[in-house]
């Protein structure tokens, strides 16, 4: 895809996804962070899922600036093909002017240079927010951690007065960022002192145990990530659904 090809798609993309917002008006959950993004954004979705709520996520990585109004209209990338964008172009006006029913959209938000945070919120606006960490993974356009917080300061400040924020209580960066919030603020993690937090972990024969505030919790994989992951789903369900 050119340039001038990809900048006239991602102009369309962007304003459907808007317009479809503006009229499902669906409870939005985005997860953001340098790391652990999938896994959170999966256990969240499996937890509302057993709550019997409608909900979905991003299709594969699509989390930028075409792939977030993508999974947003819940539909396929055109790959290189001039007419495979057409025809997205023409399912998403469909989608837009199809009956509807609202539902919860989980979406992981992904940024690697400064100001990107400001073009995806220009596209969706955060009833809820889950950040994960921040770690030096864009060294080629960020000059240091404290940059890359500042990105997630914006998505912190895009909540409203009544939505929710879950902060990784184990990055203080992360963690820092509470003090620009205008609603809810809970944390998550693996240390005492979070509003979440997983203790007595043990490995078992088809994954791990641990227990989440007195809540006794088992999952099929291995991982400290997983771990955070669940942490942060069980979270979102107990507070909010």
């Amino acid at each position: 895809m050119n340039n001038i090809f990809k900048i006239i798609i991602q102009f369309f993309l962007k304003w459907l996804a808007k317009i479809y917002l503006w009229r499902v008006q669906p409870y939005v959950i985005i997860v953001a962070g340098t790391t652990n993004r999938h896994w959170i954004k999966e256990a969240v979705i499996e937890e509302l899922k057993n709550k019997g709520l409608s909900v979905r996520g991003n299709r594969k990585n699509f989390n930028a600036e075409i792939g977030l109004p993508l999974s947003i209209l819940d539909l396929p990338s055109g790959e290189g093909s001039f007419s495979g964008w057409l025809g997205i172009l023409y399912k998403a006006l469909k989608i837009i002017l199809s009956p509807y029913k609202s539902a919860h959209i989980v979406l992981e938000m992904a940024i690697d240079r400064p100001e990107d945070m400001d073009y995806l919120l220009s596209i969706v606006r955060p009833n809820a927010v889950i950040l994960t960490t921040i770690t030096m993974i864009y060294r080629e356009n960020f000059e240091d951690l404290g940059e890359i917080a500042l990105e997630y300061r914006e998505l912190v400040k895009a909540l409203p007065k009544d939505g929710l924020l879950l902060l990784n209580f184990d990055d203080q960066r992360i963690k820092d960022l509470a003090k620009f919030a205008s609603c809810r603020a809970l944390t998550y993690g693996l240390n005492e002192g979070a509003d979440y937090w997983a203790e007595n972990i043990k490995k078992i024969t088809m994954g791990q145990q641990f227990e989440i505030n007195g809540a006794f919790i088992k999952i099929n994989r291995f991982g400290k990530h997983h771990i955070y992951a669940k942490i942060a789903a069980h979270a979102i369900r107990s507070e909010k659904f």
